[in-house]
């Protein structure tokens, strides 16, 4: 498992496969908008679990003590794309009894 502050960077680094792209640039949408389809397969990847999600969400938009301004940058961007998409990420099925 990576701690978080790599998962940001490994967000910030992600590419989606070249076929996928080739594909909305000729006009086939495959799941949903470039960006969903970009969280859904970083998700996938990388196993995102509903405590990762939590951390994002919660962590405040400004700089950390021992942070540089670019892992902010990455930090906030994973944060804001989390925000976006959490209603298709979560897992709320650990939660029915």
């Amino acid at each position: 498992m990576l701690n978080r502050p790599e998962l940001a960077q490994q967000f910030a680094e992600f590419k989606m496969p070249a076929e996928v792209k080739s594909a909305y640039k000729a006009g086939v949408q495959l799941v949903g908008s470039l960006g969903f389809t970009k969280m859904m397969m970083f998700a996938n990847q990388v196993q995102l679990t509903n405590d990762d999600i939590d951390y994002f969400v919660s962590t405040p938009p400004c700089r950390m003590e021992d942070e540089s301004y670019e892992d902010m940058k990455a930090r906030t961007r994973l944060t804001q794309k989390l925000n976006k998409y959490r209603a298709h990420l979560y897992d709320y099925s650990v939660y029915q009894k």
